[in-house]
């Protein structure tokens, strides 16, 4: 998820938030870093190639429904948010605390192993305060 926010004249305040719902919570933030408006859409464009589908705009409110959710998903679980996020956050703004959102995937924490996640500490958490069986995961084979 990306946050641009108006900085007057022709610079914006960008912050990036890289989410989990399934798992993990808020895997990495960065931000806020000014960036000349002019910018903006390529910058965007390049954040999101990294997926097949395009970048979808959502209200902010949802926005931090996302990310404050699975970051009380994810804690609930033993994990902590990205260490960057104390940075990031301001730009999200205050939460309330509610969520309309469900996390995990088919009622269970699911988790999917990324390059550079330690995936037998995440899985042996996951045992630890879960429980076997309590969850899944699927380790990706590096190639």
């Amino acid at each position: 998820m990306l946050v641009a926010r108006d900085r007057g004249g022709s610079t914006a305040g960008v912050c990036f938030y890289l989410v989990d719902t399934w798992c993990l919570g808020l895997k990495d933030a960065a931000g806020p870093r000014p960036m000349d408006r002019r910018r903006l859409g390529g910058f965007i464009q390049q954040i999101f190639s990294a997926w097949d589908e395009p970048a979808v705009q959502v209200p902010l409110e949802l926005g931090r429904q996302i990310v404050y959710g699975a970051i009380r998903y994810a804690r609930e679980l033993g994990f902590e948010p990205h260490s960057d996020f104390r940075r990031a956050a301001g730009y999200l703004g205050a939460w309330d605390g509610e969520c309309e959102l469900a996390f995990g995937r088919d009622g269970k924490p699911m988790y999917i192993s990324g390059p550079y996640d330690d995936g037998e500490r995440i899985i042996r958490n996951l045992h630890r305060s879960l429980g076997e069986g309590n969850h899944d995961f699927m380790h990706m084979i590096p190639g």
